[in-house]
């Protein structure tokens, strides 16, 4: 009987990225708490870094077959629905907000731009390395 493997940890190449995709936020942080906007190059930073963790999150689960999801992930999809849907019916409205318009008053001060930036990375970086429920022995 095999012993069920335990967590995985990164290897030193995920966590150089890691730390340069934090140090990379953090910076993006700075600029944006001390300028008050997100220049292209911040938001180039914070989009390069973005990318290199997602494709190396994709490269280490390549060829893994997706669980089923089942009912757990209804709720999701009902929030991801009624997100798209808002946004499809303010593109036919103008006179309707959208969500970044509702958003706009409580992101209008540049630290709070900065630290709901850090969570957004955060809450990206949490599912991206999130440990996996372990299967159930059959």
């Amino acid at each position: 009987m095999e012993s069920p493997p335990g967590p995985r940890r990164p290897g030193p190449a995920t966590a150089a990225v890691a730390c340069l995709a934090v140090g990379a936020a953090l910076a993006v942080a700075a600029v944006v708490g001390v300028a008050g906007e997100l220049s292209p190059g911040a938001l180039g930073a914070v989009g390069v870094a973005g990318a290199v963790v997602a494709v190396l999150a994709t490269a280490r689960r390549s060829g893994a077959a997706a669980r089923p999801v089942g009912r757990r992930g209804l709720p999701w999809a009902a929030w991801a629905a009624a997100a798209l849907g808002w946004e499809l019916v303010t593109l036919l409205d103008d006179d309707l907000p959208t969500a970044s318009d509702l958003a706009d008053p409580l992101l209008a001060h540049p630290v709070a731009r900065a630290a709901a930036t850090l969570c957004w990375l955060a809450v990206g970086a949490w599912l991206l390395t999130r440990p996996r429920a372990r299967s159930r022995p059959s």
